[in-house]
């Protein structure tokens, strides 16, 4: 039961991801209070997927090795996560950049994972 529950839980998060990436649009880079709350939206989902996402979703070993080495690096980036003021647009705005990108690469790893 405790691997339905596990597999239920990765593809939701997942999902969300997806669901993420294909919303994301323009972004007002001189208004700290949208870069921190869509940070902080960005941020929470990807520390969401570093600890959700436990294990690859498909049997293809090079997708496999992919999809792990993307695991790690979510994992690495969350690990580094320092509290940015909301006055330092330009800090704000370079780890939005990095979380969505990062966000966008487990989309990629794992985009048809979330459906199969």
């Amino acid at each position: 039961m405790d691997d339905i529950v596990r597999t239920a839980e990765q593809v939701i998060t997942l999902t969300h991801v997806r669901d993420y990436v294909a919303a994301m649009g323009m972004v007002d880079e001189n208004n700290p209070e949208e870069l921190s709350g869509r940070l902080a939206e960005a941020r929470t989902l990807l520390a969401e997927v570093a600890t959700t996402v436990t294990q690859p979703t498909t049997d293809d070993p090079i997708r496999a090795a992919e999809q792990v080495v993307t695991l790690e690096a979510a994992r690495a980036l969350t690990a580094e996560y320092v509290d940015v003021s909301v006055t330092e647009t330009g800090r704000l705005l370079g780890h939005l950049m990095a979380t969505e990108v990062q966000l966008m690469e487990l989309n990629a790893a794992f985009g048809e994972a979330a459906t199969t």
